[in-house]
């Protein structure tokens, strides 16, 4: 348990539900810098209070003041000025997610929660293997899991929630839970490389 706590730089305030401290945080994917409080910390992860929190997508550092090194971690969701954060603890987890190829597309999407109950429209602007970010709007009314609806693909793809505001968010892409093996790697493929042309239509 000792070994576990101290894991990431946040040990100190850990299971501390009142203790919050000052922070810069980095997000690896867009540069963004922002000053941050966090709070509520524990073994796997803390809350990020910030006016700039929606400059956030997934992969960041949160560095203390006058620390010398940064804290991995991803977020999780983003709600007004709160972002949820899990620390990252399997390096493999981060570089092989930086390695993915990404191709900016514009495509439409129609996203729903699994009953079809409630359904967004929107459109993905980026795309590779295992995920896709989507512009739309009302993305914090769906549930963590969804199904997304394009032209393209013959079967709807169940997807989870990387990152999300009130206008974009990040997916992973579930592709076991819906297509058959020997289907699996031709969409795959498609989705990653085959809408590039698609971006300037």
């Amino acid at each position: 348990m000792s070994s576990e706590k101290k894991s990431h730089g946040l040990a100190h305030l850990q299971d501390q539900p009142e203790a919050e401290e000052k922070v810069l945080v980095v997000d690896f994917d867009n540069l963004a810098v922002i000053d941050a409080v966090v709070s509520n910390v524990s073994e796997w992860g803390c809350r990020l209070v910030s006016d700039d929190v929606k400059e956030l997508y997934r992969s960041v550092g949160i560095r203390l003041l006058g620390a010398n090194k940064m804290v991995k971690a991803q977020i999780t969701s983003v709600k007004d000025t709160d972002a949820a954060v899990v620390f990252v603890k399997n390096e493999k987890t981060v570089s092989e997610k930086r390695r993915e190829k990404r191709n900016n597309v514009s495509l439409p999407v129609k996203i729903a929660d699994l009953e079809g109950l409630t359904e967004i429209v929107g459109t993905i602007i980026d795309a590779g293997n295992n995920g896709c970010q989507i512009k739309a709007e009302g993305l914090t009314a769906l549930p963590e899991e969804v199904v997304l609806t394009m032209k393209k693909f013959k079967r709807p793809v169940v997807a989870e929630f990387a990152w999300r505001n009130d206008t974009s968010a990040g997916m992973r892409l579930l592709w076991n839970r819906t297509l058959e093996e020997n289907e699996e790697d031709d969409d795959e493929e498609d989705f990653e490389v085959g809408h590039s042309a698609a971006a300037g239509a």
